[in-house]
């Protein structure tokens, strides 16, 4: 390791030991009606294009907004939550602090929760720093794991960190490559998988997190917002 990512894996050791992952049945447990916020990021050079979009759980879409931040942090393998944290963090600080926009109850990143060689993802620095349920939803795994998800919807398998289950491969969709779920902050495994499924429409990812990236995307590419808010620069 060069310095900075010795510093680094130092500040994930001091803050894994805030992260709560409840038992099963305990910690936050997802109602209908719940809001819940998805959020993912786009680069541009160094700036973070970030985008949030709120749905009700099993419920209808409700807004999403995008805004920008610069980045601070280089991207080093395995340290991500440095570099993507603070912006997320930025546009979730910004949408607490409106009062026309309603409170979320479940943070899902796009990214891994305790699913991670550190068992301390962007999902769970998010977490830590907001306090708020969080969660994690990832294309591909941090960690090796054996064996094959079935194919039918809702089949999982278990992915693990030194003989403990992490995360969970998860089949969204039948025939579709699996998603990868973990609790970051507040959450058990099951519930998060729960969550996972019920924010699925018709394609892999949940439609928040499809509709954050989305306008990310377009956010990033200097698009007029149509049907989305622009929040312009992030403190």
């Amino acid at each position: 390791m060069d310095e900075i990512e010795v510093l680094w894996a130092q500040e994930q050791n001091r803050l894994v030991s805030q992260v709560i992952i409840p038992e099963e049945g305990e910690g936050y447990q997802p109602q209908e009606g719940d809001v819940v916020l998805g959020l993912d990021i786009q680069y541009e050079g160094d700036l973070a294009y970030i985008a949030g979009d709120f749905q009700y759980y099993k419920g209808e879409a409700i807004q999403t907004y995008s805004g920008v931040a610069k980045v601070t942090a280089p991207y080093v393998p395995g340290f991500f939550c440095f570099r993507e944290g603070p912006p997320l963090l930025a546009l979730v600080n910004h949408l607490l602090q409106d009062d026309g926009i309603p409170n979320p109850d479940l943070l899902v990143v796009d990214g891994h929760g305790i699913a991670h060689p550190r068992t301390f993802g962007i999902a769970c620095w998010l977490g830590v720093k907001t306090r708020l349920p969080t969660m994690g939803v990832a294309k591909k795994s941090l960690l090796r794991f054996s064996g094959v998800v079935g194919e039918a919807q809702g089949s999982v398998l278990s992915v693990e960190n030194g003989g403990k289950t992490v995360g969970y491969a998860l089949r969204t969709q039948a025939g579709i490559k699996p998603e990868y779920v973990s609790p970051g902050h507040l959450i058990t495994l099951l519930t998060a998988k729960e969550v996972a499924l019920n924010t699925v429409s018709e394609y892999r990812i949940p439609d928040i997190l499809r509709r954050a990236d989305q306008v990310a995307r377009l956010n990033s590419k200097g698009h007029a917002p149509e049907g989305w808010i622009n929040l312009g620069t992030l403190d």
